[in-house]
């Protein structure tokens, strides 16, 4: 058996294979990563849109992954991924999230080049709250089923719908 032979044996499976169904936070990121560093992706949204949109790149049950476009002021609501675990890459621009923990916000800034990952259940608020028009990769695994809406009270976030993903802001 030649070298060649050898490495054809040992090639990885592509990610619509039937062996990858579990995709750890990490894998997420690194899968955001390398979408996001497509320069093409900037000719995907229309520049003088003024609300955020969302292009789903690819999927299958398995996994999800969208570009979402984030015009200056834009934001999505409170909100979970059910029981997918997640990560988003800033492609262009930037974004500010915001996390809950112990009815306490957190506040994290993320510039192009900069991503984040999440367990199960991360609720999270995002916002462009810069000039010009951001743009993020999300990848979910597995694909977006359900999502939950929150929103802030005086004893801290309540859940205050539950859906079905792709039927609101995700």
């Amino acid at each position: 058996m030649t070298q060649e032979e050898s490495m054809a044996d040992r090639t990885a499976p592509m990610l619509s294979s039937p062996d990858i169904d579990q995709f750890s936070p990490a894998q997420l990121l690194r899968t955001a990563r390398l979408f996001a560093a497509d320069p093409e992706l900037p000719s995907l949204v229309d520049p003088d849109n003024e609300e955020s949109s969302w292009l789903e790149l690819e999927s299958s049950p398995d996994l999800q992954i969208w570009l979402l476009s984030w015009p200056a002021g834009t934001h999505n609501e409170w909100h979970d991924h059910g029981e997918s675990v997640g990560a988003f890459q800033v492609v262009r621009g930037t974004l500010l999230e915001q996390t809950s923990n112990r009815h306490r916000r957190e506040f994290r800034t993320l510039i192009a080049g900069e991503g984040r990952s999440f367990e199960q259940n991360h609720i999270h608020h995002l916002a462009n709250v810069r000039k010009g028009t951001a743009l993020s990769v999300h990848v979910y695994a597995p694909r977006l089923s359900t999502t939950t809406r929150y929103e802030i009270t005086p004893t801290g976030l309540q859940s205050s719908a539950a859906g079905r993903a792709g039927t609101a802001r995700t």
